[in-house]
């Protein structure tokens, strides 16, 4: 019996591509701005910046100066680039061997303005933006922050690692950290909103910025497994892996589900009923190892066979 659960578990494993995950984040997003190319951009047209790589798509990923609802039409500002001096500290967070270079400029007045990072995430979770920030004289001296799941028609601070951030008299790059909550995740409507307070209405000045990084933890899409044996498009994520004490499991599936989990000898550790879009399995009584998830999905009769990792 053992033998034959073994092979069994044999051939599944030959017929579903684990996908494994380094306990290091990923890059997803990275601007550097050494490239810029679009010149001063004015209200009311101002492009999106796309980044300058993306694990996803440049294109989906962007950085936009504009107008806050509202803002009348006569409204005008710009955005721009600029040769940051040496002393000015740019090469902070600097990525993939980039030198300090380019790093671009949102002009005042900024008080009707917004400073929008399009940052699609989708299978990752941890989500942590990283930049670098500086002002000058007469620009804003604070930068308030918010973010959107929904791409911008709402926006909130809940569980934002920082929500507002003020320079001193030093005028050089700063470096500046955003966590964001273990509730973003997944998700290609992530944006992160920047407005500008505290001499912001002066007609020159700019706030700067330059090495923009997303990164993030990889979330195992699972592949489907028919009771036929065919295969079928993705049903089910679980993260984290490697797991400590709580593996959450996500499914665009409605409905009851059977939970087994086997080790890697095919003893069972773990069976259970559950239903809903999501679940928690309890793993902190498992033993250090590698483990196999099936889950069984009661409308369609579908299994679906994941490897995690217990550390």
């Amino acid at each position: 019996m053992k033998k034959n659960v073994l092979t069994l578990l044999f051939c599944v494993g030959a017929m579903l591509a684990f996908q494994t995950e380094s306990s290091a984040q990923t890059l997803i997003h990275y601007w550097h701005f050494n490239n810029y190319s679009q010149g001063a951009m004015y209200t009311p047209t101002i492009n999106g910046i796309p980044a300058d790589f993306s694990i996803h798509d440049t294109s989906k990923a962007k950085i936009l100066y504009a107008e806050l609802s509202g803002t009348p039409g006569t409204y005008s500002s710009y955005i721009d680039s600029l040769q940051p001096l040496a002393a000015d500290n740019d090469i902070y967070n600097a990525r993939m061997g980039q030198p300090s270079g380019g790093a671009i400029r949102a002009r005042n007045r900024s008080d009707s303005m917004q400073l929008l990072f399009y940052i699609p995430v989708t299978n990752y979770y941890n989500i942590v933006l990283k930049f670098n920030a500086e002002t000058t004289n007469n620009g804003a001296q604070t930068e308030n922050y918010d973010y959107s799941v929904d791409s911008g028609a709402t926006y909130t601070t809940t569980g934002l690692s920082s929500t507002t951030f003020t320079f001193d008299s030093t005028h050089v790059f700063k470096p500046i950290t955003i966590n964001f909550p273990s509730t973003v995740l997944n998700t290609n409507k992530l944006v992160f909103r920047i407005k500008f307070s505290n001499g912001s209405t002066d007609t020159s000045g700019n706030n700067r910025f330059d090495n923009v990084t997303v990164e993030g933890d990889s979330i195992i899409a699972s592949t489907s497994v028919a009771m036929n044996g065919s295969i079928s498009p993705a049903a089910f994520t679980l993260f984290p892996n490697p797991v400590t004490n709580s593996l959450k499991i996500m499914s665009m599936l409605e409905g009851d589900k059977s939970v087994s989990i086997t080790n890697e000898m095919g003893q069972s550790v773990y069976t259970g009923k559950e239903s809903g879009k999501s679940f928690t399995v309890n793993t902190s009584g498992f033993a250090a190892g590698n483990y196999f998830i099936s889950i069984k999905d009661s409308n369609s009769g579908k299994v679906n066979t994941m490897k995690f990792v217990k550390q």
